[in-house]
């Protein structure tokens, strides 16, 4: 898409209030113009980068207080810490955040927490000094999650994916509700709707989001009673199913309260009545 401005040559004695006004909408109209694509993020070099972010789990649980390096062939490493639920988000220096696009060979260790042998590495060499771990980078947003195991670990392993969406009720947000998604093997993953009938899910081991795979939901909100406003249909006797991806998904809701029956009601037959001579109320 291009863009010009072009000025008239006809002067006369308005042309400082005209050539004010067109220099103005000139302006105005230049700030739409050009590339309407986002900018891209780069590194110094010129390279494309993209956003980092994961988890890390060791033995089904999430491991906390790790460094993540993503390494490339023409580039500087680019690192991660993990925080107590072993989520990361990848930093390319101190200004920019990303890792550039790309093949990546990737180390993760613990890397001198021992205080009394700081060469000590818990984690087995395949993850850090001769790991096997690979990934490649692409541009925008990348959600890589590493999980590790430990000989004869990982009998708990579970892989989860975030989860966010809107439950509505009749139309509107429904505040304050629970939703629940199980999973085949009954791992189950909570939430709580807020106030734009919004909510995200966390898995029982404190992160985030619920077990990949098909998941039952549930959703629940008691009055001040304590009696479930409801339907079965939604909770108990749910038949509602929602696939969560590896990643980020999005599960939205929209239920209805208990129909009324549709049936016709049937008029009660008052054998006096002598204004119909069929026994039939009109």
């Amino acid at each position: 898409m291009s863009c010009s401005v072009s000025f008239s040559h006809g002067l006369n004695h308005q042309w400082p209030l005209r050539a004010a006004l067109g220099l103005t909408v000139a302006l105005l109209g230049l700030t739409g113009c050009g590339n309407d694509r986002p900018e891209r993020h780069t590194a110094p070099d010129g390279r494309a980068l993209g956003k980092v972010i994961g988890w890390v789990t060791l033995d089904g649980k999430p491991l906390s207080g790790a460094q993540v390096d993503f390494h490339n062939k023409t580039t500087r490493t680019c690192s991660a810490g993990t925080d107590e639920n072993g989520f990361y988000e990848l930093k390319f220096n101190r200004k920019l955040a990303g890792a550039p696009v790309g093949e990546h060979t990737v180390s993760i260790g613990l890397f001198g927490n021992n205080a009394e042998d700081p060469a000590d590495e818990p984690l087995p060499a395949i993850y850090n000094k001769d790991t096997i771990l690979k990934t490649t980078i692409q541009e925008g947003r990348n959600v890589v999650n590493f999980h590790l195991t430990t000989p004869g670990g990982g009998r708990d392993f579970v892989e989860t994916g975030r989860v966010t969406g809107r439950v509505i009720l009749n139309g509107s947000p429904l505040v304050g509700a629970n939703i629940t998604f199980r999973a085949d093997d009954n791992k189950i993953a909570t939430g709580v709707t807020d106030d734009q009938g919004r909510y995200a899910l966390t898995y029982t081991e404190q992160r985030p989001g619920a077990v990949v795979g098909p998941n039952r939901v549930m959703i629940s909100r008691l009055d001040e009673n304590g009696q479930e406003t409801i339907r079965d249909a939604y909770n108990t006797e749910s038949t509602l199913i929602r696939f969560v991806e590896a990643g980020d998904s999005e599960a939205n809701f929209s239920l209805t309260s208990k129909l009324k029956s549709t049936k016709p009601s049937r008029a009660k037959v008052d054998p006096g009545d002598t204004k119909t001579g069929n026994g039939r109320s009109e």
